[in-house]
């Protein structure tokens, strides 16, 4: 739920400034907070260390997309702008990799442990656009190799995979563009007990941290914002269609260079 929440905002979820102690503590030291739950329940540390990664990789994506926008006055970023970037597409590469490790072929395996549902893969290939067609390059050969397989593998997905990952993204085009019922037909949408596949019960947050005060998103600090870049109607295929283009030229590129192994 926390990974979606931040990839339908395209932001950190919750930001900074409201995070309870608990949370907190897991995102900026994990191995230390789950070694001392490790001494109480180890069952328990290991399942949360499986099911917090995905979010807790997400996040660091976000963290890093926007260190530089939201450091504090006098405050030096960490990363160089390059460096950052780089960082900030390994991570987002990983994610992806998970998302779309359950439909491998175009086949849905339910057996799959994944560490983000793959409801949330569209959305993710959104958040990938920002590293094609750049003055630099940013993906390495591997990645725009993934990346097309992320693609074909859920252009042959069943269509109900397909049918949850638009609904995921409209969701995100209505938090970027929409209004609160909008949003809360969305999440009816996306809840729906016909769909077998819908992994992200959306159903208990129709008052979400998705809508902000007199029910319009934020207007939050971002190093950049990929859906501002498409209409709030636009559909997985016009997302896939710019990504399969950019890669295309990224990969001509990556041989131009001498980029040939992987």
């Amino acid at each position: 739920m926390l990974a979606a929440h931040c990839l339908v905002k395209s932001m950190a979820y919750p930001p900074p400034s409201e995070l309870d102690d608990s949370l907190k503590a897991l995102i900026v030291s994990p191995k230390q907070t789950l070694t001392q739950l490790a001494s109480l329940d180890s069952e328990a540390a290991s399942m949360l260390s499986s099911n917090l990664s995905g979010y807790a990789t997400i996040r660091k994506f976000y963290d890093l997309r926007d260190e530089e926008v939201l450091a504090t006055k006098g405050e030096k970023p960490a990363h160089r702008p390059i460096a950052r970037k780089r960082a900030a597409a390994n991570a987002l590469m990983v994610v992806i990799a998970s998302a779309g490790s359950s439909i491998r072929g175009g086949l849905y395996d339910p057996e799959i442990e994944t560490v983000v549902q793959v409801d949330v893969l569209l959305t993710l290939l959104g958040e990938a656009l920002v590293f094609v067609n750049q003055p630099r390059r940013t993906l390495t050969l591997r990645h725009l190799y993934d990346l097309l397989a992320a693609i074909e593998d859920l252009e042959t997905a069943p269509s109900m995979i397909r049918s949850q990952c638009e609904e995921v993204l409209s969701r995100t085009f209505s938090a970027a563009h929409g209004s609160p019922q909008s949003l809360q037909k969305s999440t009816s949408n996306l809840t729906t007990a016909s769909s077998q596949f819908s992994l992200i019960d959306f159903s208990s947050v129709e008052s979400s941290a998705v809508l902000e005060q007199g029910g319009h998103v934020d207007e939050g600090k971002r190093g950049w914002d990929w859906r501002r870049g498409f209409p709030r109607g636009a559909k997985g295929e016009d997302i896939v269609r710019v990504l399969r283009l950019g890669v295309a030229r990224e990969i001509g590129r990556a041989f131009a260079e001498g980029e040939v192994s992987v």
